[in-house]
């Protein structure tokens, strides 16, 4: 995120049933926009009624931790951005900070509250561009690491964005390191030079991932052997015959190295000082979209798999159909001038920059829960957090209801994860809160339900899911809302 500062988040597979008729909470109709300085330490967002939220940690509070340790927070650790859950029981919850100079990876422990940090660029230093001259992780430099993401190998990714070289970095130790010096992190040359914001894998194990440019493409990574990310086939998506004129319909992925990352293109993808990925797409035709951010994968009604990925720059978001190796289809998923809302706004609007006004504008991050609903967080001063519904999941939004809308001015909500441990709960970071001295900090968001039918000491699926529907019942939730909520449970994995 922090695109217009600079210019002025466990993959979640659904199940192919359909969606619950509406959204699981009472949307909200319109937007946070107190600036009040003293919401922001108790409720930085207004959610819907049955919803609370809890402080996890901030820059403030990891710097008294590590000064208690006699160590110390590093101080560019700001811009906290698109996390991910990690361990055996998904304890850990992993950080990347996305900063211009010196950016890094921070650990918590969410049982224990301990931090560590992994990864820190020494701002002092140039951004290596060359991985063959000796590359050690502790004597360089690291910028604007938006993304961090779980492998199914267990492994931890992090990829630059708009700072450093447009590089991915794999750390194979995540749980057992404990700080830069023992972590095991190796450049992964494999992947083209590129800006990296959203990545994600699909049940075959291959990554795709984003340039996050005004014409940026959509890529996929097909590993040469199983969980192993240090060879493999590039390939960008071409709608069409490729372009930015036809950016929906019938599509397939174009090579632009072989499965040995070896480039079939004049074009270097692996030209680390000029983000060369995007001339290797551009030369096969890749189409271009505006500013593409966040992935998701889901599975359709069809049984297909799909990537769904928002276009921050059109409002809008495409849902890419996974035919079979090399045909795809792609669709547009949500449009702010085109999809309807709940409340009977259609469309549902942008509301344009000012984030005073309703409406859905620059959708920047995606999030999946357990039954497959699809969340999207604005890039906006302060954003909001909304819900797509796709009923019929064909990979195309009926309408779209306001969850959660952050106040502060100065900050915007990025890295909202579903918990691995619970249906109805969400980790999401504030972030560069200006009224508060930039200071990032994690939150939790959940469902009265959460604390009322714990999933984890569930006995037995189908007593959880009665659970649930005896606590709604009894917090007055009626209805379709009821119905949803009792969708959730029964999709997830309590008690199994």
């Amino acid at each position: 995120m922090l695109k217009k500062i600079i210019i002025a988040a466990a993959l979640i597979v659904m199940s192919g049933a359909a969606y619950a008729s509406g959204p699981y909470f009472e949307p909200l109709t319109e937007p946070n926009t107190a600036a009040d300085a003293t919401s922001f330490n108790n409720n930085p967002f207004t959610l819907p009624p049955n919803f609370s939220q809890e402080f996890v940690a901030s820059r403030t509070s990891l710097a008294a931790d590590f000064a208690a340790k006699g160590e110390v927070y590093p101080a560019t650790f700001g811009n906290w951005d698109m996390l991910d859950f990690g361990g055996n029981n998904a304890e850990y919850i992993f950080i990347p900070h996305e900063v211009g100079d010196g950016a890094g990876l921070t650990r918590i422990n969410r049982d224990t509250g301990e931090a560590v940090v992994l990864l820190q660029g020494i701002p002092a230093n140039p951004f290596d561009s060359d991985p063959s001259d000796g590359w050690d992780h502790q004597n360089d430099n690291f910028g604007a690491l938006d993304p961090a993401k779980s492998t199914p190998a267990g492994t931890l990714v992090v990829a630059e964005e708009w700072a450093g070289n447009g590089r991915i970095f794999e750390l194979l130790n995540p749980t057992t390191a404990t700080s830069p010096a023992d972590a095991n992190w190796r450049w992964l040359t494999s992947i083209p030079s590129v800006s990296h914001e959203g990545i994600q894998f699909d049940n075959a194990g291959n990554m795709y991932f984003v340039d996050e440019n005004s014409s940026g493409s959509i890529y996929r990574f097909e590993p040469k052997n199983p969980n192993e990310l240090s060879k493999g086939r590039t390939s960008v998506l071409v709608v069409n015959g490729g372009g930015v004129d036809s950016v929906a319909g019938p599509a397939q992925w174009v090579p632009i190295t072989d499965i040995d990352s070896n480039a079939v293109t004049t074009a270097d993808p692996f030209d680390y000082s000029n983000r060369g990925g995007r001339a290797a797409a551009d030369e096969v035709g890749g189409t271009g979209y505006n500013r593409p951010e966040d992935l998701t994968v889901v599975t359709l009604a069809s049984g297909n798999q799909a990537i769904i990925f928002t276009a921050t720059g059109e409002d809008a978001g495409y849902s890419v159909e996974l035919i079979d190796e090399i045909n795809a289809v792609v669709r547009e998923f949500f449009n702010s001038q085109v999809t309807p809302d709940v409340l009977g706004n259609n469309p549902v609007g942008n509301g344009g920059e000012d984030a005073s006004v309703y409406g859905l504008n620059n959708p920047d991050n995606l999030a999946a829960d357990v039954a497959g609903n699809i969340f999207i967080i604005e890039d906006q001063d302060p954003g909001d957090i909304w819900m797509a519904i796709d009923q019929d999941n064909d990979g195309v939004t009926e309408s779209v209801a306001l969850f959660a809308s952050l106040g502060n001015y100065g900050s915007e909500p990025t890295g909202f994860k579903n918990d691995p441990r619970d249906p109805f709960t969400w980790y999401v970071n504030v972030q560069h809160p200006s009224t508060h001295g930039n200071n990032d900090a994690l939150w939790i968001i959940k469902h009265d339900i959460a604390d009322l039918c714990g999933c984890q000491s569930s006995k037995n699926h189908g007593a959880y899911v009665s659970c649930v529907a005896h606590a709604a019942k009894d917090l007055g939730i009626n209805g379709s809302i009821k119905s949803a909520l009792t969708n959730v449970a029964a999709k997830s994995s309590c008690g199994k």
